[in-house]
């Protein structure tokens, strides 16, 4: 049993977000953070390629995004941990979005306009919720 308790949601969401992917039957690369805004390559069996920049949250504020790459081949999946980041029973939300929708969620970080973020209660109910299928639609 680990001793030390890892606080990177981030690391911990792009191993989920794998294992989920890898689950539906994807080929799936991890960049361990060696490419810019592309955390996973993701192969489906009939040969299309995604990226996907995955974006964790151990509470329920706000993912700051600064999206630059724009592509019908590239998403965003959101990972809200619900304040329950350690409680390994408790599944995440995931939100999954499209790279070209990205720009229709994204809201100014407040007291920070510089900062763009996608705000959780922005999406929590909405249709990126789970939406899986809209990675090799």
């Amino acid at each position: 049993m680990a001793t030390k308790k890892i606080e990177n949601a981030n690391l911990a969401s792009e191993f989920y977000v794998a294992s989920q992917l890898f689950r539906l039957g994807y080929i799936v690369t991890i960049t361990l953070g060696n490419t810019k805004e592309i955390d996973l390559i993701v192969a489906h069996p009939d040969g299309r390629v995604i990226t996907i920049d995955v974006k964790g949250l151990k509470n329920t504020t706000n993912w700051p995004l600064n999206p630059k790459l724009k592509s019908r081949k590239h998403f965003f999946i959101l990972l809200s941990y619900r304040n329950n980041f350690s409680d390994i029973h408790t599944q995440p939300d995931v939100y999954v979005i499209p790279s070209m929708d990205v720009h229709k969620i994204l809201s100014s970080w407040s007291g920070r306009p510089d900062i763009k973020c996608v705000g959780y209660n922005r999406v929590k109910d909405g249709k990126y919720k789970n939406a899986w299928d809209l990675l090799f639609k």
